[in-house]
């Protein structure tokens, strides 16, 4: 996370290292570009997401073409919470919040917020490996209504997951 902070931090122009001479002002800027961060980081949590709520839907498809369409209840159950996910992601509010902002994250919820998003980061992978066995399932028509259980955790765990991240950033849970 410190390697993207510090790629932004070297993208700045002359005139925002110029501001950065100004008593006070050099923390607002290593502020921003901790926002910026994770604007990117929670972008790209959000794709990964999508690529395997992408997958799903060529998956259901391909159900609905065979008898699979009894399957295809629980799998869309599965598609709306990652869709949810990744929806809520990508728009979710900074995890730093500006000078004129209501609630504000200090450091130690920023640091809270970072390892939520290593944590969002590894359910991508969990996602992506049940998706896998899903379409494996279905491809061998073999324990479909098993895999799809496995994803509808998987993709409950993520909702929990960005539902904690929301307490840490609005500051009702302390880890």
């Amino acid at each position: 996370m410190e390697n993207l902070n510090e790629l932004v931090s070297s993208q700045k122009s002359g005139l925002q290292k110029l501001w950065e001479k100004i008593p006070g002002i050099k923390g607002y800027e290593k502020l921003e570009d901790r926002r910026d961060t994770d604007k990117i980081v929670r972008e790209n949590i959000s794709q990964r997401f999508s690529e395997q709520w992408t997958r799903i839907s060529a998956i259901e498809k391909d159900l609905a073409k065979g008898m699979g369409i009894v399957y295809l209840s629980d799998l869309e159950s599965a598609a709306l919470k990652i869709r949810q996910f990744a929806d809520r992601i990508r728009t979710a509010a900074y995890g730093y919040a500006g000078l004129s902002d209501a609630v504000k994250v200090d450091d130690i919820a920023l640091q809270q917020l970072y390892d939520y998003d290593l944590y969002l980061f590894d359910l991508a992978d969990s996602v992506k490996e049940a998706v896998d066995r899903v379409e494996d399932a279905a491809a061998a028509n073999d324990g479909i209504d098993a895999a799809i259980k496995d994803l509808n955790k998987v993709a409950q765990e993520c909702i929990t997951a960005l539902n904690r991240r929301a307490e840490v950033k609005l500051g009702t849970q302390n880890s």
